[in-house]
């Protein structure tokens, strides 16, 4: 078989061009996988929502306890609803609780935001949905929001504030530990867990700091659920209900989950705004904090609810 130089010239050429195809494949291969994973990293990041320009309803997540040095505190949650609220796509807003409560600071300082939020974008409902648990501190940032949505199973309520500690004293003299502190004011060393009990103290804890919380709590809960809530005298004493009674007693509003609330409001997009944190970094903050309060050998006394 003879080929002619033509022939070879012409072979020679679309060899080129195909390997020329081959590397214009393979660099938009590359493109295409480049591209594929900075926007996966704009997704987790939260930026790639930006040109989204769909209504939706905004989510927000609160699970697990309620503290300035858990994800749930205020300076966290507190921008991510009103990041929701000021957003022209999010036409309502839906807290997802699941907690067993927290330190009342953290609630009322939710508690405000949440009000003035509402005031601010009246036309936006903030909705609150309950899973296992919504008690105390969580309960009292729920009452803030429009309507309070349970499952019939779920636990709910607990109005009440406590404050405790361990006590050592015997501890101490069996095996012959002496306590060697200085204080400037009689009550300095309130609830030191390595001193006798002091009644007078816990007395005037009881009715000026315990008290006086319960009081602002039950005002906060009577000013979110209005006419709402029932008159019996059970429902500030601490106790907790599940799901089922607590409508009835006027703690919540119905039994609708997220996806439902959506569904009546004829939204179907639903979109996480719950703030992005380093758990690594917030677990070792944790540790770091309970661990300085063991070093020093005693705590503070803690108000939680």
């Amino acid at each position: 078989m003879t080929i002619n130089s033509n022939e070879l010239s012409a072979a020679v050429h679309e060899l080129k061009r195909e390997i020329r195809k081959g590397r214009w494949f393979k660099n938009l291969l590359y493109a295409f996988v480049i591209g594929y994973l900075i926007l996966l990293i704009l997704i987790s990041a939260g930026v790639i929502d930006e040109i989204d320009p769909g209504e939706r309803i905004a989510t927000i997540k609160l699970h697990g306890e309620i503290g300035s040095d858990t994800i749930n505190s205020a300076d966290n949650l507190a921008p991510a609803i009103r990041k929701a609220a000021e957003d022209k796509r999010v036409k309502h807003i839906v807290l997802q609780l699941n907690s067993p409560g927290g330190t009342p600071a953290q609630a009322e300082r939710l508690w405000q935001t949440i009000r003035t939020v509402k005031k601010e974008n009246p036309e936006k409902k903030i909705y609150a949905t309950i899973d296992e648990l919504c008690a105390s501190a969580c309960y009292y940032i729920a009452s803030a929001t429009d309507e309070i949505h349970a499952t019939e199973v779920s636990l709910v309520g607990s109005i009440g504030v406590r404050m405790g500690g361990f006590g050592f004293v015997e501890a101490m003299k069996e095996h012959g530990i002496e306590q060697r502190e200085l204080t400037a004011g009689e009550y300095k060393a309130l609830l030191d867990p390595f001193s006798p009990r002091n009644e007078e103290a816990e007395t005037f804890l009881k009715e000026h700091v315990l008290t006086t919380t319960h009081d602002i709590f039950i005002d906060r809960v009577k000013e979110g659920r209005g006419e709402n809530l029932s008159t019996t005298t059970e429902l500030f004493n601490g106790l907790i209900w599940v799901g089922q009674e607590a409508k009835g007693l006027g703690l919540i509003d119905g039994h609708m989950s997220t996806h439902e609330i959506a569904e009546t409001l004829d939204i179907d997009n639903v979109v996480d705004y719950t703030p992005k944190v380093d758990l690594f970094e917030q677990y070792a903050n944790q540790f770091a904090a309970s661990l300085a309060t063991v070093l020093k050998g005693q705590a503070a006394p803690q108000l939680e609810m």
